[in-house]
């Protein structure tokens, strides 16, 4: 505002302040990317902004030797150099628009409480190497028994816990339905009532009924389904319904540990989100996949919360199969039964996102606790300190952190932003450690424009060379779209037009039976808009609204007689609609008048030049 308040737009913008505002501005006008940083947090709207000066105070640009300035200031090359290898695709169709809205990157912002992310998050830990398969053009497992057996198990994990997060959700929505202090009651009643019918009627009609009075989704009829066929010990329901939260955790928790100990190593392969397959590349010029000696904490509480949804995003392109696909299991792989258990757990879909963002809110309420004591823990920092192999990539290495959780900078008060983001910055050290020159599979980065907050997602160049192609697709696609919305608004025109004139004939016969001067000139002159839109109603609307238009067909009026040669007399009438040469005899019955015949003394015009 250059320190002028008096103008009326310095305050509009004043009072329309926002994150995205306050990013532009000091993007804009502050090069010092420490005091971007603090600036972004205070120039917030109250409820966003940094509580109090102890806070402010603890920012790294008042201490810009510190440990976390540093990581600050590697976080905005990074985020520079990300900036530089975006790809910007300003056209896409609906599907590619829809992908990108579905991108890992969104739901990692939403699960770690953090906006700025320069690395692809879309990745998968296996306890087995993998191999390409020449014929398929992909990353597949070697299958043997060994392998099949660890394969079924690391699914079945995996699926346990998503499992896990749908009854929680499920249970929640059914609690507050309980405890709503004026429906609850009437809501037990007809849950006992549901109970009974369940016992002589198919359960699936039921379970439908439920949901829909839980305002949930169709999708969680199967799992409904499932706690009326079946006993307390299947599916849980007494622990769900007593505490959800707790229940959930204890579920994922156990799940978490068998995963744990099925890891002799870390294995880390990137994804490419077009196929949610691992991405592949010559080993020989990749530091890819990652080999990360096995550390229990970090496995748990840094890498499975993005595993979890990675694996929630391959669900939803090809429920079980997507799964494999994601887990590198070969096309040739059967489902084995012991993962169908968990079908009333798989509820998302490509359609809609909302089920992926519940469960990432979810399942960030349950490792809340964990964050802590990762955070806190010790051996997390003495497990990745060790010696780095300059040698070749296949050797398994671990990776020495900074010792973030000594900074003085963190406050971790319950709720504190940071410490939900403890899974994040650990995986951006083990990038700048494993990748430090940000080679990240080859995979590149497509979104719809450069802006931090715009969503995007990693693939490969063969889709960003098919998403530049599929431009001219686009295009057609957006004025298709313009051509519906101008055809709708045309349509929506005509059809208010039409009302209206009703309308208006409707309110002139109203005031005319209560004597209103329309003889007067002053109302009774037309328009010729009023002409030409009447003309456009059809005749049966004004009927309908016309009163005297009906009472004139019924009984009308002559307008004059005709005599015949025979000296019959013939009356004439004249109504709406009405045929002109319908003729009324003196008996009263209606028929078709003759044509006059000329008479013969009448000359035509032009003999009158004789």
């Amino acid at each position: 505002y250059q320190g002028d308040l008096r103008g009326v737009d310095a305050y509009s913008r004043l009072h329309h302040w926002s994150k995205v505002e306050a990013d532009k501005s000091i993007r804009e006008h502050i090069q010092d990317p420490l005091a971007q940083d603090l600036l972004r947090q205070i120039l917030l709207p109250a409820s966003e902004r940094l509580p109090n000066m102890t806070a402010v105070l603890r920012h790294p640009f008042f201490s810009p030797t510190s440990t976390e300035a540093e990581r600050y200031l590697e976080k905005h090359e990074e985020m520079q150099l990300l900036r530089e290898n975006t790809v910007v695709v300003n056209k896409v169709t609906d599907v590619t628009s829809r992908m990108l809205e579905d991108s890992m990157e969104k739901y990692s912002r939403i699960a770690f409480s953090t906006d700025r992310i320069a690395f692809p998050t879309c990745f998968v830990v296996l306890p087995y190497r993998l191999q390409l398969d020449e014929s398929q053009n992909r990353y597949c497992a070697i299958t043997s028994p060994e392998f099949l057996s660890c394969a079924e198990r690391l699914g079945k994990c995996l699926l346990e816990i998503n499992k896990a997060t749908a009854r929680m959700s499920f249970w929640m929505r059914m609690n507050d339905k309980i405890r709503d202090p004026k429906n609850g009651d009437k809501f037990k009643s007809q849950m006992q009532e549901w109970i009974k019918r369940a016992r002589v009627e198919p359960c699936n009609t039921i379970a439908k009924e439920i949901v829909k009075s839980l305002g949930l989704g169709s999708n969680y009829s199967l799992l409904c389904e499932e706690i009326l066929a079946f006993d307390g010990s299947i599916s849980k329901a007494k622990s769900y319904m007593k505490n959800p939260l707790r229940a959930a955790r204890r579920a994922i928790g156990q799940n978490a540990d068998s995963l744990a100990d099925m890891y002799p190593s870390l294995n880390l392969y990137l994804i490419d989100e077009d196929t949610m397959m691992p991405s592949y590349v010559d080993e020989k010029h990749s530091p890819y996949p990652l080999r990360i000696s096995f550390d229990k904490s970090l496995f748990k509480n840094a890498l499975l919360p993005f595993i979890n949804i990675a694996v929630m995003k391959a669900l939803a392109r090809g429920k079980f199969h997507g799964l494999a696909a994601l887990l590198g299991f070969p096309p040739s792989f059967v489902i084995p039964d012991s993962w169908k258990a968990s079908e009333p757990g798989l509820l998302h879909s490509t359609e809609s996102s909302d089920s992926i963002e519940e469960f990432v809110l979810l399942q960030k309420v349950v490792r809340k606790d964990d964050l802590q004591s990762l955070w806190d823990d010790a051996s997390v920092n003495s497990s990745y300190s060790g010696s780095k192999s300059a040698g070749s990539y296949s050797d398994i290495r671990s990776f020495s952190n900074l010792s973030l959780h000594r900074s003085p900078s963190i406050d971790l008060s319950e709720g504190d932003p940071v410490v939900a983001s403890v899974p994040m910055i650990h995986l951006e050290l083990l990038f700048r450690e494993f990748d430090p020159e940000r080679h990240f599979n080859d995979l590149r980065r497509v979104s719809r424009n450069l802006e931090e907050s715009s969503p995007g997602l990693w693939t490969v160049n063969q889709t960003i060379n098919d998403l530049h192609e599929a431009m001219e697709l686009a295009d057609i696609e957006d004025k298709l779209q313009e051509l519906m919305l101008d055809f709708e608004k045309k349509k929506n025109t005509e059809i208010e037009l039409n009302n209206l004139v009703v309308k208006k004939k409707e309110v002139k016969m109203h005031l005319s039976r209560q004597g209103f001067p329309f003889h007067k000139e002053m109302f009774h002159s037309k328009d010729s808009t009023d002409e030409e839109y009447e003309a456009q109603v059809p005749d049966d609307i004004n009927a309908k609204t016309d009163p005297s238009a009906g009472e004139l067909r019924a009984n009308p009026k002559p307008s004059g007689e005709l005599v015949q040669d025979d000296g019959t007399k013939i009356v004439t009438y004249r109504m709406r609609n009405s045929d002109p040469d319908l003729t009324t005899d003196e008996g009263g019955e209606k028929k078709k008048g003759k044509k006059m015949r000329k008479s013969k003394r009448k000359f035509r015009p032009w003999f009158g030049a004789c």
